[in-house]
């Protein structure tokens, strides 16, 4: 009998369960050791609008499982959202730049879509339909589009605008491209990890905080706060 053996039989059992749970926890540890080894976090930073989400979920649609047709259900009232808002902003755009309506059923629709609450919106219905159909046609709404670099205006305006039939359809069911288009409004941290030859990507997108630690000891005392970077 071995000397380790012979101490073995001497623990109590409770000795045993702590030595046990010592030994799954370090196999642990050296697991997670290996696995950060091949695993990259990538932190995503821009401006509003500059393409941080549209940009996880293209490598979720390319090299990540993609949407499912589940998934793509999620997206549909945010589609619609992000018509009106489009739509909206255009409106808002001819009173701002003095662009006059050219149709006289064009005011009546204007003031029709302007009334809505977008966050509100889960379906696209008659009359809005024929409404915003109608607004895209006005020359008004063309100039304020080919304008819209005076302005904040999505740039999947038009992608969605020219395909209104079959947006509308009672049956649609956004595309992998819709969703790819689609603005979601950012209201926390997105994480999405996918795999790339046998490398794990951890992508995070939207940090309310960014703290940069910076030597501040070459600094006068009142200008330590400003070393901390509040993004």
């Amino acid at each position: 009998m071995t000397l380790d053996s012979m101490m073995a039989c001497c623990l109590s059992e409770e000795a045993r369960e702590s030595k046990r749970i010592n030994a799954e926890i370090e196999k642990q540890l050296r697991r997670d050791k290996r696995d950060a080894r091949r695993e990259l976090k990538l932190l995503l930073l821009g401006t509003g609008e500059s393409g941080k989400s549209t940009f996880i979920k293209q490598m979720r649609i390319i090299h990540g499982t993609g949407y499912t047709d589940e998934d793509k259900k999620g997206f549909t009232k945010l589609v619609y959202q992000n018509i009106f808002t489009s739509m909206q902003a255009m409106i808002r755009a001819t009173e701002t730049l003095k662009i006059p309506l050219k149709y006289e059923q064009s005011k009546n629709n204007s003031l029709l879509v302007r009334e809505v609450d977008v966050e509100k919106v889960t379906t696209f219905e008659q009359p809005y339909i024929s409404a915003i159909k109608q607004l895209w046609t006005d020359p008004g709404i063309q100039e304020a589009y080919d304008r819209r670099r005076e302005y904040q205006l999505s740039d999947s305006t038009k992608y969605y605008l020219t395909d209104l039939d079959r947006i509308a359809e009672s049956s649609y069911l956004p595309t992998q491209q819709d969703v790819l288009r689609v603005r979601i409004p950012t209201t926390g941290i997105i994480e999405y990890p996918f795999d790339l030859q046998s490398i794990i990507f951890r992508m995070v997108d939207d940090l309310l905080y960014f703290v940069y630690p910076h030597v501040c000891t070459i600094f006068p005392l009142t200008s330590v706060l400003p070393c901390i970077k509040h993004a």
